[in-house]
């Protein structure tokens, strides 16, 4: 359900994008950056905890820098730099 609903974030953001953005762009660069941040603001105060979560839990995975795509060591590396040995024990199965 959580996952859905982050889906069909993504889904409105996309058909919300094509619907309203025209190939003619009148917006200088930063009134389009407080456009976008605008907006987001705007959809993450319409979202409740367990949404926000879903998504931002999405994000993390599965975005550019997806920690899905780390190998072993990647992972290890940076729990080690971030929250030390003992959460990496207290995380690994």
């Amino acid at each position: 359900m959580l996952k859905e609903s982050a889906i069909s974030i993504i889904n409105y953001l996309q058909t919300f994008t094509s619907k309203y953005m025209s190939s003619t762009q009148t917006m200088n660069e930063s009134d389009l950056f407080e456009l976008k941040e605008n907006y987001v603001d705007h959809i993450i105060d319409g979202m409740d905890i367990d949404t926000l979560c879903a998504y931002a839990r999405d994000c993390m995975l599965n975005g550019t820098d997806g920690i899905s795509e780390w190998n072993e060591s990647e992972i290890k590396e940076e729990i080690i730099d971030v929250y030390g040995e003992d959460i990496l024990e207290d995380l690994t199965p």
